[in-house]
């Protein structure tokens, strides 16, 4: 898959790249040009187009989609963040977490188009790895690369749908141009696409003890059956008809990968979003980074530089505001070592004596009070685990999707089918990572409550907070309380303006 990599930039010359899938017309072939037609020839030609598909992911490959525009469009729509004082040089970020937007907004066009790129990269590979003969590919990659792209093409839709109130099924390569004007479809035919693309994966992706050291980063059998949980799990929201069915449904695929055995949580929690571990147990699906440059196929990023504070050396664009230290400290000192959840500590920096330790300086050899002033919450996440890594491009790699969202999304599940003692064992076990005491609630609403205080300790810039408010119906109550002016309109993004403009149907 690695060496995969490098083709990526000269198959996207091949394929269709732009966000309405336009495709080019050539006049006349030359022999020596890839082309679509005689590009899928062999395995290796397949995990190329494979490795295009992957590329998209969270719009990794480039600066102002992956730092800037994800970072804006992600994190600051949540009730517990602000944004820094370089912020407000950028209408375009600002307008996000001012719910001032609108369809011409660069961060929401770069979402549409990356995702929409995505698609496209995977119908290829699954209407021409489907048509490739036993000569040219053996049937057991065929059969994976297949799963992989199914998974991928159902990731960039989950995307999608979760962040725009409309989407448009592009199924299938265009053949052209009468089939690029296409209206937006049903949110429920969108979800179905969903969940039949990774079912239709799960079964031929392989385990995770399966995938050799090589192969760290594709998809496996747990990541289709999480995000199948997930996705049930969201659309559960957005149906209460038909939640109990949604619940089950999700229940049975978020139980398959937690007793499938390949997954534990890490002891060090921290370990997963500082670049000192990566692809560790917890990993279900993981975007992967290196600064490995050998053979020219390395993925870094400056994205701890855009998270750190100023006060730190960093950009300064994000800070937490006392809302989100009043949840995370609520339960007080009642870690098993007298402190609080230690998730708080690996979070964000605050005035606290455990950061204010003469003895052990805990803010990169300093005191809190040595650095910051004014009671500043600063975030510690996504930050490097030594400070002379900022102003430099890092490679920390990114979960999206952790064993700990399955055990909290089962629990979840279970207590709203009415089986709060299995739900409290979940949480219970996420808890003990953190050295929290266990619980004994037995009232959904009570376990409710917990799950959602849980989800703030556990996924806190982990692209969480938002989502889990909209599809709990809290999303309206939480903004106000947070004195963010946030409409019920803006509970999605806009069809880009873009799109729009380009395609008559997409109204």
């Amino acid at each position: 898959m690695k060496k995969s990599l490098l083709y990526i930039s000269l198959l996207s010359a091949a394929m269709v790249l732009n966000t309405s899938c336009k495709k080019e017309l050539l006049e006349q072939a030359s022999p020596d040009k890839l082309t679509s037609d005689n590009f899928w020839t062999s395995r290796e030609r397949a995990l190329t187009g494979l490795a295009a598909a992957y590329s998209r992911i969270e719009s990794f490959a480039g600066w102002d989609n992956f730092v800037e525009a994800r970072s804006c469009r992600e994190y600051y729509r949540e009730d517990f963040v602000e944004p820094g004082a370089d912020a407000y040089n950028y209408s375009w970020w600002t307008e996000i977490y001012n719910y001032s937007y609108n369809s011409g907004n660069y961060a929401i066009d770069l979402l549409w188009r990356d995702n929409y790129r995505g698609i496209n990269f995977t119908n290829q590979v699954l209407e021409n790895v489907n048509i490739m003969t036993d000569k040219q590919i053996d049937a057991a990659s065929k059969k994976m690369i297949l799963a992989e792209a199914h998974f991928l093409r159902a990731y960039y839709y989950f995307k999608l749908i979760t962040n725009f109130e409309k989407v448009i099924i592009r199924d299938k390569v265009p053949n052209g141009e009468a089939d690029l004007p296409k209206a937006p479809s049903s949110r429920p035919e969108v979800w179905d696409m969903i969940i039949s693309d990774l079912k239709a994966a799960e079964p031929d992706l392989p385990l995770r003890s399966e995938r050799p050291g090589t192969e760290l980063g594709r998809a496996t059998k747990g990541a289709a059956q999480a995000y199948l949980g997930k996705a049930l799990m969201y659309r559960a929201g957005e149906d209460k008809g038909k939640a109990t069915a949604y619940f089950t449904e999700a229940s049975s695929w978020l139980k398959k990968v937690i007793d499938s055995k390949q997954y534990s949580l890490v002891s060090n929690y921290m370990s997963m979003f500082n670049g000192t571990t990566s692809n560790t147990t917890e990993s279900v699906f993981e975007l992967q980074q290196t600064m490995d440059e050998s053979n020219g196929a390395y993925f870094k990023s400056y994205l701890s530089d855009w998270m750190a504070a100023s006060e730190l050396g960093g950009y300064g664009e994000i800070y937490g505001v006392p809302r989100l230290l009043t949840e995370m400290l609520k339960e007080g000192k009642v870690a098993t070592d007298g402190l609080y959840d230690h998730r708080v500590y690996n979070t964000v920096f605050f005035k606290d004596d455990y950061f204010n330790d003469a003895a052990n300086p805990r803010v990169y050899g300093y005191t809190y009070n040595e650095v910051f002033e004014n009671n500043t919450i600063a975030f510690r996440k996504w930050l490097p685990a030594s400070l002379d890594k900022l102003g430099n491009a890092n490679a920390i790699n990114m979960p999206m999707i952790r064993y700990a969202d399955v055990k909290l999304l089962y629990a979840e599940a279970q207590n709203e089918l009415g089986i709060p003692a299995t739900a409290m064992t979940e949480i219970n076990e996420v808890r003990a990572r953190s050295a929290m005491p266990p619980l004994n609630l037995t009232n959904k609403a009570d376990i409710f409550k917990q799950l959602v205080h849980e989800r703030v300790m556990e996924f806190t810039l982990e692209s969480s907070r938002f989502y889990d408010l909209r599809r709990w119906g809290l999303l309206s109550q939480e903004m106000q309380a947070a004195g963010r002016p946030f409409t019920a309109d803006k509970s999605y993004y806009p069809l880009p303006l873009k799109e729009t403009l380009n395609n008559p149907l997409a109204q």
